[in-house]
């Protein structure tokens, strides 16, 4: 695992000046091996969340550790924000696409500060401000701490008119949305677009994309109360679980077609009428499972093959960013394109940050979680460090 840095306390002769870091001396500071650099490297340290064990929240602790130089393309980060979501839920239970190592670090979402930059990052300096996007695996880097580093293409230089706070709440449910329903999908105008688990954050960028391509969405929830909040989100339409016929409201919404996409992160048994709510020719792209506890999740063959249906089952961000350690190599095209296309749209206004509840500090980092985990949230968690 690779030793993440820096504190918000320091100053030494390769980050600028006024980063600041703990004096707090490791081990490794003074051991016999410990050569004029090793000493420079390791005799500041950082906090970054880390856990030993997989379970709830309570397995998460604040880890002071050695803070390194930026080697190669990475940059050192002075984080001021970071997001949380539902794949860190999913990392530290040990229900994610990969296994953690221990001491496992945490985290896809921040923002804040470049103070120093490796010698071989590109097209970013020191100063700049940026946010993490999902293009690293989880075993090499962790962005929930006090400083990080982070490599350059899993950086997004953030426009001016966003907070730390809203940069780290807007990058994996943008970069998501985007992969499946414009790289994948081809979403056009007029078409529609049935968004489940929709009061998520990564739902609610979904809503926000279809409606700058001009698609209609139609958003899914279990929950009353959140129908108001998705309608002000931009849902055209809200369908609440358990109290509608879901099938029938989709193809009497969509005119008799059925739904051109359906971009899912619940599965279960749920989705088997979604497929069936789907139009000829239609896509289903499935990115998430949190039904998946709910039972076993039917899968329509028939309905598949006879009517066309291109089914895109475990759908990963890594499709396109790329993961070194799973396999996927990056799509530099797509993510060029990605980048620039979000990027425009949060200058613009057209894309912006549902938070649902800021936690101060990183002492709060447990309560964050907690809070994420009651599902009672519409829009993203945030961690403020500043």
């Amino acid at each position: 695992m690779r030793a993440l840095p820096g504190k918000q306390s320091f100053q030494s002769g390769w980050v600028c000046p006024g980063f600041r870091a703990s004096r707090t001396r490791s081990r490794d500071a003074t051991s016999k091996e410990g050569s004029a650099s090793t000493h420079k490297r390791s005799m500041y340290t950082t906090r970054l969340i880390r856990f030993d064990r997989i379970g709830d929240s309570g397995v998460l602790r604040s880890d002071q550790i050695p803070l390194s130089k930026p080697k190669g393309n990475e940059v050192l980060i002075r984080v001021e924000a970071i997001g949380l979501s539902r794949i860190d839920v999913l990392w530290r239970e040990g229900r994610y696409v990969e296994d953690p190592v221990f001491p496992a670090q945490i985290g896809y979402d921040a923002a804040g500060t470049i103070e120093a930059v490796g010698p071989e990052a590109v097209d970013l300096k020191v100063g700049d401000q940026v946010s993490t996007l999902p293009a690293v695996s989880l075993l090499d880097y962790g962005a929930h701490g006090e400083a990080i580093l982070y490599p350059d293409h899993a950086l997004l230089r953030y426009p001016g008119n966003l907070s730390p706070i809203e940069a780290a709440a807007v990058n994996t449910g943008l970069f998501t949305a985007y992969f499946t329903l414009v790289e994948l999908a081809d979403l056009q105008p007029g078409q529609f677009v049935v968004v489940s688990a929709a009061s998520s954050s990564t739902g609610i960028a979904a809503l926000q994309l279809a409606r700058m391509l001009g698609a209609k969405t139609i958003a899914l929830t279990r929950s009353v109360a959140k129908v108001p909040k998705l309608t002000a989100a931009g849902a055209d339409h809200v369908l609440v679980l358990g109290d509608c016929d879901v099938r029938r409201n989709i193809v009497e919404i969509t005119d008799g077609l059925g739904t051109d996409v359906v971009y899912d992160a619940v599965a279960g048994p749920g989705l088997e009428e979604l497929v069936w709510a789907t139009k000829r020719l239609g896509r289903v792209i499935v990115y998430g499972a949190l039904g998946g506890n709910a039972g076993a999740t039917p899968l329509p063959f028939g309905a598949c093959f006879l009517r066309g249906i291109k089914l895109h089952a475990g759908f990963r961000v890594f499709d396109f960013t790329g993961n070194a350690r799973l396999g996927p190599p990056t799509n530099q095209q797509a993510t060029a394109r990605a980048k620039s296309f979000i990027s425009e749209g949060l200058a613009s206004g057209a894309f912006t940050a549902k938070i649902d509840r800021v936690f101060n500090g990183l002492d709060k980092y447990l309560a964050a979680h907690q809070y994420l985990e009651t599902g009672s949230q519409i829009g993203k968690i945030v961690v403020s460090l500043t």
